[in-house]
């Protein structure tokens, strides 16, 4: 008698027992929220968040609406990118003063943590140059370092794919650099853009990167270098005004609008902020534009050179920083 009353006991207890662990157990679409953690659908990411570009997030207009993920509100070119290209809204997403910041998958652009780029040169088959570069020297593109300087490519800091192009000189005069022919032009418009990082602390008093014209000639045309710290544009004629000190230690992108010409114009960008703007400049070589340099064409400064460049495209349609 004694053991059928513990048995129906029993019977009873057992399914509550197995109702209270059920409702203490989160439920991934209505309890826990999985801030700043990549999804799919809105169902993964829990009570507050909603799955947004790739990522569990809510939209924010200052970094204090993201408190509760602990992550910083985006700045519009970090947003776009997230966003594979189309125009969002900011929302939350983790913050970074540097690429170690963020995981494998993510590039640190603007403050913010943001998916790498996938198959930049398939969304541009048109353009008239993509280059990856996953490799120290793509087909199609020359080694033109001279000798103690290198050009290789770098799995560790890249801004997509599998790797960057990591350019360095030993010392003035040195060049470290790639070389790429491009169907010459007289006259019309170029459009470049590519991404840019720097190591924190280094020297760049006198270091010139990317040239699209002549690069082998005086007769350049027209240029990115950093003069004293300072990101400008030059071309064979004179410099053209105005100059930023470029962020180190995260991805930034430059971009150049280039009007071929004796009397062309040259406007430049950095992040998508007008950096440089002129008309009325020589922008053509005498032997027309026909090559691009990218990497450290030539550095003047005593102390070591270094820069780290990825995802490089020329077209004659406009691009931006955000494909």
């Amino acid at each position: 008698m004694k053991i059928q009353h513990a048995l129906a006991v029993l019977a009873v207890l057992l399914p509550l027992a197995g109702a209270c662990e059920s409702a203490s157990a989160p439920s991934l679409g209505n309890k826990n929220t999985n801030w700043l953690v990549s999804c799919s659908t809105s169902v993964e990411c829990g009570d507050a968040a909603q799955c947004t570009c790739g990522v569990c997030t809510i939209p924010c207009a200052a970094s204090a609406d993201c408190s509760e993920s602990s992550g910083t509100c985006t700045e519009n070119l970090a947003t776009t990118l997230q966003c594979g290209g189309s125009a969002e809204s900011a929302v939350c997403l983790k913050s970074c003063a540097e690429a170690a910041d963020c995981n494998d998958s993510e590039a640190c652009v603007q403050g913010s943590c943001v998916a790498r780029v996938k198959d930049l040169c398939k969304e541009h088959a048109d353009a008239v140059l993509c280059a990856e570069l996953e490799e120290a020297v793509p087909a199609g593109w020359t080694d033109g370092s001279s000798a103690g300087s290198a050009i290789s490519a770098s799995s560790e800091l890249r801004f997509s794919g599998a790797a960057s192009l990591l350019a360095r000189t030993a010392g003035a005069g040195g060049r470290s650099r790639i070389l790429r022919e491009i169907p010459m032009m007289t006259s019309g418009v170029l459009y470049l853009r590519a991404w840019a990082y720097m190591n924190p602390g280094a020297v760049v008093d006198d270091v010139h990167s990317i040239v699209v014209g002549d690069a082998n000639t005086a007769d350049f045309g027209t240029k990115f270098l950093y003069s004293a710290g300072k990101l400008q544009v030059a071309t064979a004629a004179a410099d053209v005004a105005g100059s930023v000190s470029p962020p180190f230690g995260r991805w930034y992108c430059v971009r150049l609008e280039l009007s071929i010409g004796d009397a062309g114009s040259v406007k430049a960008y950095i992040d998508d902020d007008v950096l440089a703007d002129q008309t009325g400049v020589d922008t053509l070589p005498a032997t027309g534009v026909h090559n691009i340099s990218v990497g450290i064409d030539f550095a003047g400064q005593a102390e070591s050179g270094e820069l780290y460049l990825d995802d490089v495209l020329v077209d004659t349609q406009p691009v931006d920083c955000a494909r």
